[in-house]
């Protein structure tokens, strides 16, 4: 009968073990999806600032390119494709 009682003590020891491991799991599971949150809004934002960056890169190499008479083909292609684009814009805005 000892044994018996020993048995379901070890046994009920055990499941509170287990259930303290599966509350601190959990909650660092929780933990982990809210950084995980932070850290996706951290990326758009970088993501957001890289693309300014990018279109502000271009427009320098435009604008120094406008001063560079060297380039000035490359310039007119360029300026052509941001006109076509703008164009295709306007006729998806019209449609």
């Amino acid at each position: 009968m000892d044994q018996a009682k020993d048995l379901v003590s070890r046994i009920n020891e055990q499941v509170l073990e287990l259930l303290g491991r599966h509350q601190t799991i959990r909650r660092e599971r929780s933990e982990l999806q809210t950084r995980n949150a932070e850290l996706q809004e951290i990326i758009k934002t970088l993501n957001t600032e890289i693309d300014q960056l990018k279109e502000q890169i271009v427009k320098l190499k435009i604008s120094k390119s406008l001063t560079d008479k060297k380039d000035s083909k490359e310039v007119k292609a360029k300026v052509d494709e941001l006109l076509r684009e703008i164009d295709k814009c306007v006729g998806l805005l019209n449609q």
